[in-house]
């Protein structure tokens, strides 16, 4: 049968507790889309008649494409392009007044980060600092999950940026590198604790460097991103070395071409986590570069032996693929004029990508949907293996939910036409699933990271949070709803204890309270939606 007539459906996903079997339902029996999904009530319950939705263009940049959240085709908001927070348009507003009786409360813009005055151009920090981050960083965990230098050359940068002739160009970056090295450990790790007192100010190193990824400034690190990856790219790091010349070495741990194939990683990762932080345009176009990955590259068992090894990425880059994938299929301007048809062919596609992904993780480490699943981590796993185990799951429940979340543009017609809500409620509990999952094993997190990485994690619990806040409200009186508000009961104190350590301006403070008051708004929102479809019987 065409596609257009059908689409696959996931049969008891929630009851099973499993990942289902896929089987093909007609897309006019919209009754079997009750029976098939026992955890997720009909897509239009409650719903208020907005009309159309909308496509506002004409309005600020955050409105725009990737920062955009849909639901029963209602644009209910997007994300800050510039801090990362979520906020609700005027559409979004109105349908949570429908299904609450009570209004969003406003909120407060973050404050703009001021630039920080400095003094003389090139003032390095005390040596001994830089060699005791150093030697925190290289014993630390997260040089597996932000290996943000090259450990093997870093002492040679740090002797030429202090002995080095000041007026040598390989100095002057030499010096850059320390700095930005520096502010970042600064903000990871917090002041030392160390005699003779010395205090340095990671916003000082910063003002002359960037270390905007991990604090959270999107729209910094997107500009800086820019450029590095220029730089990157006119090395010929966006391409496989061993094509250009197959006489070298590029598996060689010290070989320059594979430190520069690394930073090539580490830019086209941030680049894609920043189209979806932000919603700024991916400066990447993978058709320009050579994405094969090394050779054994995360046999994951190989992690119990790992020391020193060759392959300080982050993450999973087979992930970081699937996501530019599903960026360029459901979340650029071109797949907002897709038609709907052609929209959940795009997910049923990118969910197959996915489910492969996670079919090759061997299954001792394999991301679970199973609602009881909860990451524990072996006594004989090393650190090196429970940052990757952690980073993986979070991504690939991350990613589930965007995929299947996009589903949201669609909308039940009032009459005729194609009805998709057996599809659209298929994806959403799938959404609903990956979502629960990551607020479920979020305490993990404090466990292995430190409150340095929040700003990078911050994106998991709230994109979460957002999709388990609109099925509590479009299935208010649903048996689930209860355990979900208990679930973002949770999220503020996760928030606290992931930001443990002081942060390193009042600003900071500020956006994280912001972030802990927008969870609580939702749910107090969504315990207003229960409170109403309880009195209306």
């Amino acid at each position: 049968m065409a596609f257009d007539q059908i689409y696959t459906v996931e049969k008891d996903c929630i009851s099973s507790g499993t990942r289902p079997e896929v089987v093909d339902v007609e897309l006019e029996a919209t009754s079997s889309s009750s029976q098939a999904q026992p955890d997720l009530d009909r897509i239009t319950s409650g719903r208020a008649d907005l009309g159309p939705a909308e496509f506002p263009v004409n309005q600020a940049i955050q409105y725009l494409g990737l920062g955009g959240f849909y639901f029963n085709g209602i644009h209910l908001g997007g994300i800050s392009s510039n801090q990362g927070i979520p906020f609700f348009s005027k559409q979004g507003k109105e349908w949570i007044h429908a299904h609450t009786g009570s209004k969003p409360a406003p909120q407060r813009p973050c404050p703009p980060n001021a630039p920080t005055q400095v003094t003389g151009l090139w003032e390095l920090p005390d040596r001994t600092v830089v060699k005791t981050y150093f030697s925190i960083f290289t014993t630390s965990i997260r040089r597996y999950v932000f290996p943000i230098i090259d450990e093997a050359a870093f002492p040679n940068v740090i002797e030429k940026a202090y002995n080095g002739h000041p007026d040598r160009t390989d100095v002057v970056c030499a010096k850059a590198c320390v700095l930005a090295f520096t502010c970042i450990q600064i903000h990871m790790e917090g002041q030392l604790d160390i005699q003779p007192a010395l205090t340095v100010r990671a916003d000082q190193c910063a003002a002359r460097c960037m270390y905007n990824m991990f604090t959270g400034n999107v729209a910094a690190a997107a500009t800086y991103l820019s450029v590095a990856y220029r730089f990157v790219s006119m090395l010929g790091a966006h391409l496989n070395p061993a094509s250009n010349d197959p006489t070298s070495d590029p598996d060689s741990p010290h070989s320059s071409q594979h430190y520069l194939r690394r930073v090539f990683w580490h830019c086209y990762m941030y680049d894609k986590d920043i189209s979806l932080r932000g919603g700024y345009i991916s400066i990447i176009n993978d058709d320009y570069c050579d994405l094969s990955l090394p050779p054994g590259y995360k046999e994951i068992d190989g992690f119990d032996s790992f020391k020193d090894g060759t392959d300080l990425i982050p993450g999973d880059m087979r992930l970081t693929i699937i996501k530019s994938n599903m960026i360029r299929r459901l979340y650029c301007a071109k797949a907002f004029r897709t038609s709907e048809v052609d929209l959940l062919k795009h997910i049923r596609e990118l969910d197959d990508e996915l489910d492969q992904w996670r079919i090759s993780i061997p299954p001792r480490y394999r991301p679970s949907l199973v609602s009881s699943y909860r990451m524990e981590f072996a006594s004989d796993w090393n650190k090196a293996k429970q940052a990757h185990i952690l980073v993986i799951h979070f991504e690939y429940y991350f990613l589930l939910s965007l995929i299947h979340s996009a589903s949201g543009r669609c909308r039940v017609p009032a009459s005729g036409g194609v009805d998709h809500r057996a599809s659209v409620n298929s994806c959403q509990c799938l959404a609903l699933q990956a979502s629960r999952a990551t607020l479920a094993n979020l305490p993990v997190v404090s466990q292995v990271l430190s409150s340095g990485d929040f700003w990078y994690f911050i994106q998991y619990p709230m994109s979460a949070s957002l999709t388990i806040f609109c099925n509590i409200l479009t299935s208010p009186l649903n048996s689930q709803a209860e355990q979900d508000l208990e679930l973002l009961k949770r999220v503020p104190r996760l928030i606290r204890d992931m930001c443990a350590v002081p942060c390193v301006s009042p600003g900071d403070n500020m956006r994280i309270r912001q972030v802990e008051q927008f969870v609580e708004e939702l749910l107090r929102l969504g315990r207003s939606a229960v409170q109403k479809a309880a009195a209306e019987g």
